[in-house]
């Protein structure tokens, strides 16, 4: 029984972070074995009418919808239909890459698993390219991410294919080496789970789980928005000197046909059902939307990033002070979503906010802190690792992908700081190529065959050196 003085001050906890993140509105969702037992609605999903966030309001949540695509794959293979052993040139023969010796090796696994050694690429983003374009804040809003200067305005995963097949690129090594987590390959997934199954994704993701779980407010197009009520509007930051406002962005941002990477539309209420199939082992109200086997292989170490962190299949796979806890989160425009299970207690957690850079995976994990007791520890206590100057001067110089992450690393007084956008954040040591930025994120460094420093590593992307 969890006490009304623990969540009375959790209120007060997301209440403040809310109001110090500027935060329009967001609703989350805590229950235990299915159950609510707390619930945070602050602000609004339309700030200038004054109309209030619920349960039901719904929101875009992005990258979480990687674990929709994960759960198809693996009906899929309950069904006998394919297997995540299957050569990926099985399925997409059309696919050619840049280092045929690999071809016969990424299997779906690696797809699932973003260790297929796609590098950060601008071809999903060139399905995004017409929406973006055509909101009067697009060009503002996507500083941080890349169209190319030769990029070409796609629509469909076969488009993204014939892309890739044209594309200059180089894997990052042979499948299984490196993490990288690659919206391409989850787009590819998309045409994987379609000529498997014989029916378009969103068909057969309505069929399979919206419908069972009776997820009723739950859908991908925009243009499906205006059927409904209740749907929030869009927020953005603007950053002017040290002031950080807030202004209403209300242009939905979608990706074409591939909606597998992050096109989901939904509720707090739906996003919890969706939860209880990997707390029930795939059995939801009589229904098996999943085998216990297609959760145990969502929720297991399937990668280990070089930061130490872990990812299963549309998952990330966490610890949580020795508590195991598994969930996915996605930022895109006008969204910051999180959702985290602590399956072996019995408890779900769904953060849905309605603008972009909010950091829904703390509330998230705040909120769990706050559930079962845990210390909120933001960084680990170490020992700094002494390098010297001309150590450290082998990592400086600037950094970016092709998709459009992009940072700099820079030497001052003996150490070296990370500047994202116009943010420097100071760095300290913990093994010859890792580091824990101030704010408890840890960055590592990856070497080449030589022993030169050939990007880095950070979130849960490998962003290449560039000088």
């Amino acid at each position: 029984m969890i006490s009304q003085q623990i969540l009375t001050t959790l209120d007060e906890v997301l209440h403040d972070k809310c109001l110090t993140a500027n935060i329009p509105g967001m609703a989350l969702i805590i229950a235990k074995n299915g159950q609510p037992i707390f619930e945070k609605y602050y602000g609004y999903r339309d700030v200038n009418k004054e109309l209030p966030v619920t349960k039901d309001t719904i929101f875009g949540v992005a990258s979480i919808t990687k674990s929709l695509a994960a759960v198809a794959v693996l009906q899929l293979e309950d069904a006998g239909k394919l297997s995540v052993e299957d050569q990926m040139l099985q399925w997409l023969p059309e696919l050619h890459l840049p280092n045929e010796q690999y071809r016969e090796k990424v299997k779906i696994h690696h797809l699932l698993s973003h260790t297929s050694g796609f590098p950060g690429m601008n071809i999903v983003n060139c399905a995004r390219a017409n929406s973006i374009l055509s909101d009067p804040h697009g060009e503002y809003l996507f500083d941080s991410l890349s169209l190319g200067s030769n990029y070409r305005k796609i629509k469909t995963v076969a488009e993204l294919i014939e892309i890739m097949n044209e594309t200059d690129y180089a894997l990052l090594g042979p499948p299984g080496s490196l993490f990288n987590y690659s919206n391409e390959g989850y787009a590819l997934l998309q045409e994987i789970i379609e000529r498997a199954s014989g029916e378009n994704f969103i068909t057969y993701v309505q069929k399979n789980i919206f419908q069972p779980l009776e997820m009723n407010r739950s859908f991908f197009l925009t243009s499906d928005l205006k059927s409904f009520e209740n749907v929030t509007e869009l927020y953005a930051y603007r950053k002017e000197a040290d002031n950080l406002s807030v202004f209403n962005s209300p242009a939905w941002w979608d990706v074409g046909d591939i909606y597998s990477n992050g096109s989901l539309k939904t509720s707090s209420s739906d996003l919890m059902k969706y939860l209880e199939v990997f707390r029930l082992n795939g059995m939801v109200n009589g229904n098996i939307i999943l085998s216990k086997e297609g959760v145990q292989k969502m929720i297991s170490i399937q990668a280990t990033m070089p930061t130490g962190a872990h990812y299963g299949y549309g998952l990330q796979v966490d610890c949580l002070s020795g508590i195991p806890v598994f969930g996915h989160g996605g930022s895109i425009k006008g969204v910051s979503s999180h959702m985290k299970v602590a399956k072996e207690q019995g408890i779900t957690v769904s953060v849905l906010t309605n603008i972009a850079e909010a950091n829904a995976e703390k509330m998230a994990t705040t909120s769990l802190n706050h559930i079962l007791q845990l210390p909120d520890v933001t960084s680990m206590e170490f020992t700094e690792y002494k390098l010297s100057e001309e150590q450290l001067k082998e990592f400086s110089g600037m950094y970016q992908s092709d998709e459009g992450q992009k940072a700099e690393i820079l030497l001052y007084d003996n150490h070296i700081q990370l500047k994202v956008q116009q943010n420097l954040v100071q760095m300290k040591a913990y093994t010859v190529d890792g580091f824990m930025t101030s704010g408890g994120e840890r960055i590592k460094f990856i070497m080449d065959d030589q022993g030169k420093v050939s990007g880095l590593f950070k979130g849960s992307r490998f962003i290449p050196k560039r000088n």
